[in-house]
């Protein structure tokens, strides 16, 4: 538990507080302990963000979420998987956002890489505490060769997760469930049975050891969180999600983008790349 004795000229809303206090635990774990109810002042469950905190007043943070993993300063070459003449093939680690958000500034991997390579661009997006293989390229023919094979879905992904059980996942399968915004919380995306968009994900689990799986996942589209709501929606949250499971049950998200293969196509010739499991993914 978080114990804070507020010391404030005039009255603060609830989560400015809190975000100012504990900037490393992020805006949206801020959100989700006030809409959790994991916060009193003066002694009484408070669930709004607006909340108007008073100078002397006593706000107890129950289960304080644990902080975010703090994202380098500098491209660090050893991310570096190939670079291929107008492409550059990137082992992105957990914590690092791919690109800045529209309405902020933020470390991201595509403006460290600009500094160290020139003029680059992000064809592709991973979640920030999704680590594993990324791909960014130089202007050329590289970025028409790459457009067309996403958009005719030619482009294999495969990453690995760990999770817990018991849960409902068999041996292998597929999860065909459709995902839409969720209606209370904008960051998150929740399984609807009508409208929202159709989401596909193969999946097998490769390793099994300690209350633990290790599972092995082909996504066949490409829906926003699609393979954390799917395996949730199976009972098994990716360990360490903080939107679709328990923040606390891993150091970091443990869900990695292992490999990824490009099609031959358009005089391309067909290729794989691989980025080593972390060793957090060891059973």
């Amino acid at each position: 538990m978080q114990i804070i004795v507020a010391e404030l000229a005039s009255a603060t809303r609830l989560d400015r507080l809190l975000r100012d206090r504990f900037p490393e635990w992020g805006r949206q774990a801020v959100q989700r302990l006030i809409t959790g109810k994991q916060v009193r002042v003066n002694g009484r469950v408070v669930w709004l963000a607006s909340w108007q905190v008073q100078n002397g007043d006593r706000v107890e943070v129950l289960q304080p979420p644990p902080a975010k993993p703090k994202p380098p300063a500098h491209f660090d070459d050893g991310w570096l998987l190939a670079e291929e003449s107008d492409l550059l093939v990137v082992n992105k680690p957990a914590g690092l956002l791919a690109e800045a958000p529209k309405w902020r500034d933020a470390v991201n991997l595509l403006d460290l890489a600009q500094a160290r390579f020139g003029d680059l661009i992000l064809f592709h997006r991973l979640d920030r505490d999704t680590s594993g293989v990324i791909l960014l390229t130089r202007p050329g023919p590289i970025n028409q060769y790459l457009d067309h094979a996403f958009k005719a879905s030619l482009v294999q992904k495969e990453y690995r997760a760990v999770v817990a059980t018991p849960n409902q996942l068999q041996a292998e399968g597929v999860i065909d469930a459709r995902l839409a915004t969720h209606p209370q919380r904008r960051d998150m995306m929740t399984v609807v049975t009508h409208g929202g968009q159709r989401a596909v994900t193969r999946y097998a689990i490769a390793e099994e050891a300690s209350g633990r799986q290790l599972v092995d996942l082909w996504p066949e589209t490409g829906r926003t969180h699609q393979l954390r709501v799917h395996l949730a929606y199976l009972g098994a949250p990716v360990l360490g999600d903080r939107l679709y499971g328990d923040a606390h049950s891993a150091d970091r998200l443990l869900l990695h983008a292992y490999q990824l293969t490009l099609p031959a196509l358009e005089g391309w010739p067909a290729r794989s790349y691989t980025a080593p499991l972390p060793a957090a993914f060891v059973l």
